[in-house]
């Protein structure tokens, strides 16, 4: 499996693994890639964010990066436009160090950032041996105005080549952004438009593997789903989605204590799975649209694709800007959290 660690910092890092303790103090090898436990009594991994560590043990904290899985990344760019390496450096897109995030030990986690220290967006980078990078709503150069009103159109069950792709024409015509919930088994045949929807700009998230409910099943069968469903999605597109939408919208507590990523609902429901009518869509879209609303279509239907071509153009002559669901939850100043649920940002 390829990683970016250097011989002497992945030694410096499995010292940190203590044995026989029940759960290991410091950097713990997984099959997803390196976790970190900064207590041995602690089952949790870190997550969601940039924490202080000492993670080659020389009595100098640095500044380390892990997504909502625990996984830490390494050489690539972060939702917050930052690249670090596997050392804790800070690189440009040549890999040449330019800084490096320090502290005294007992700074602790989640310190802050300076602005000044912001790395290139590049587009490119490694996790566990694939090509991803992480969901940056924030490095794609969009400028996004707070003070105006914004929708998030988000269409679920894909890829699906024909209605996909004709509503990825409507969305590049008018130069605007939806998020494609996208069954990780539909991705590795249709590819291409996996790919296309990244490389316009647009945010894929994870609609899991299957689409099975997940409130069927066990826990250990949900983390399968969203895992399998991730890794088919990054393998296809490149990317690794940041966001699940549970399939049906379905949820119990079980679900809930083990998807561990923001869950994004909706605020308007189309129902054009139901009435597979392009008027009706339209109907429920402009008769109801808020600034701040979630807009739940689907991208298996001809007539959804049809209703996209009506709703796009009216939705920007009416004022509202058409984002991601990422790029609409920063906006509006909400830090997207793993396991909570979000129907709308108002």
């Amino acid at each position: 499996m390829r990683r970016f660690w250097t011989a002497a910092v992945l030694a410096a890092l499995m010292t940190c693994v203590a044995a026989p303790a029940a759960f290991a103090q410091g950097w713990v090898p997984t099959d997803g890639g390196w976790r970190y436990r900064s207590d041995d009594t602690d089952t949790s991994w870190l997550s969601g964010g940039w924490y202080w560590l000492d993670g080659d043990s020389n009595g100098v904290e640095e500044c380390y990066y892990f997504n909502a899985e625990g996984y830490m990344l390494a050489d690539t760019v972060t939702p917050d436009n930052y690249r670090v390496n596997a050392n804790g450096a800070w690189t440009d897109e040549a890999g040449n160090v330019q800084a490096r995030i320090t502290g005294p030990v007992g700074n602790g986690p989640l310190g802050p950032l300076s602005p000044g220290l912001a790395g290139t967006a590049d587009a490119s980078g490694t996790q566990n041996g694939a090509e991803v990078v992480e969901e940056q709503p924030a490095a794609t150069g969009r400028v996004i105005d707070p003070s105006r009103p914004m929708v998030a159109l988000t269409y679920d069950d894909g890829p699906q080549t024909d209605a996909g792709n004709r509503i990825l024409d409507t969305l590049a015509a008018y130069g605007a952004k939806a998020t494609f919930f996208l069954v990780g088994d539909r991705c590795a045949s249709r590819a291409a438009e996996v790919q296309r929807m990244v490389a316009e700009g647009h945010e894929v998230g994870n609609h899991t593997y299957q689409h099975k409910y997940l409130q069927k099943l066990g826990a250990e069968e949900i983390r399968s789903q969203i895992s399998r469903g991730s890794d088919a999605i990054a393998a296809a597109g490149g990317v690794v989605p940041s966001l699940v939408r549970l399939p049906g919208g379905n949820k119990n507590a079980t679900v809930l204590a083990n998807v561990n990523y923001p869950m994004i609902q909706w605020s308007i429901d189309t129902r054009d799975w139901d009435h597979r009518n392009a008027q009706k869509t339209i109907n429920e879209v402009l008769g109801k649209v808020r600034d701040g609303d979630i807009v739940l279509m689907h991208e298996l239907y001809g007539a959804t694709a049809e209703a996209t071509a009506t709703i796009v153009p009216e939705l920007i002559a009416r004022g509202y800007q058409l984002v991601t669901v990422s790029e609409m939850a920063q906006a509006k100043g909400v830090q997207l959290q793993p396991g909570q649920l979000y129907y709308n940002f108002r």
